[in-house]
């Protein structure tokens, strides 16, 4: 099965999306992401503005094990998902787990919320693979390799993953 999946912070994101794109390792084999861009706070009341990226991948996995999984990643950096209030607080890790589907091309089609639509564009669509407000991101994938995120999306190939 085919997913997408939101990634966002707005609470040191430099630090803490990367650090989750490399955890992601421990579950996926590959993981396409968008650029990453800043957005304004959506259905949260804050003055610190949110990072995010949207990302695709393919998994044998049950939408449940994955949302598990992303929970554990979210408590990882501090993220508290059994506060009933913490989808309106301020967070350091927001992973939300959009579908199945069964082809690839359905993840285009997908409805996600309005604020990733340039960013989904980004991924399915020819035309819209450069984002000039996207930010530059360095994944450090070891002490020796960086991996610099930037304007366009990247396909990531995790030798360590399991399923």
């Amino acid at each position: 099965m085919f997913y997408l999946c939101s990634l966002g912070s707005n609470i040191e994101p430099l630090e803490h999306l990367p650090a989750a794109l490399c955890q992601l390792s421990e579950r996926l084999h590959t993981l396409t992401i968008s650029s990453f861009i800043e957005t304004t706070p959506f259905d949260i009341q804050t003055e610190h503005k949110f990072v995010n990226a949207l990302g695709w991948f393919e998994s044998k996995q049950s939408p449940s094990q994955l949302k598990q999984f992303f929970n554990q990643l979210e408590a990882r950096h501090g993220r508290n998902r059994n506060d009933p209030l913490s989808s309106a607080k301020d967070r350091s890790l927001d992973i939300d787990l959009i579908g199945p589907v069964e082809q690839q091309a359905a993840l285009g089609y997908l409805a996600i919320d309005p604020f990733l639509h340039t960013l989904q564009q980004q991924l399915f669509t020819t035309a819209a693979k450069t984002l000039p407000q996207a930010l530059d991101i360095n994944l450090q994938l070891s002490p020796q390799q960086c991996l610099p995120l930037g304007k366009r999306p990247t396909t990531i190939h995790f030798n360590r993953a399991s399923s």
